[in-house]
């Protein structure tokens, strides 16, 4: 299950399963100038999980030739994030309306 969640410059994407249940570590997929201490000030502030440790890796996109042309996916980083608590995790974990909820105020 991936869900995408777009901040002003910091775009989240979760990589789970779709059974969530009592959930210690998350993946997460972000863009590679993301810190550590953002990635944990936003789930915190958005999801409400009290974040422990954040380890992050660096990935290269992959390359493909197509036609003699290379095509290239852009470069990621990839955060695993162990919670404090375990949580478990809804299907609607995708937090827009809180973003359109702040708009409208």
């Amino acid at each position: 299950m991936e869900k995408v969640v777009h901040f002003p410059k910091l775009p989240v994407e979760f990589l789970m399963r779709p059974s969530s249940n009592n959930i210690r570590d998350v993946l997460i997929k972000t863009i590679p100038s993301a810190s550590k201490p953002e990635i944990k000030r936003i789930l915190e502030s958005v999801y409400g999980c009290e974040v422990e440790k954040v380890r992050t890796l660096n990935m290269r996109g992959k390359k493909k030739m197509r036609g003699g042309r290379l095509i290239a996916r852009p470069d990621y980083k990839k955060a695993y994030v162990t919670l404090k608590n375990p949580s478990s995790f809804s299907p609607d974990m995708n937090p827009i309306h809180l973003v359109k909820e702040e708009k409208n105020k």
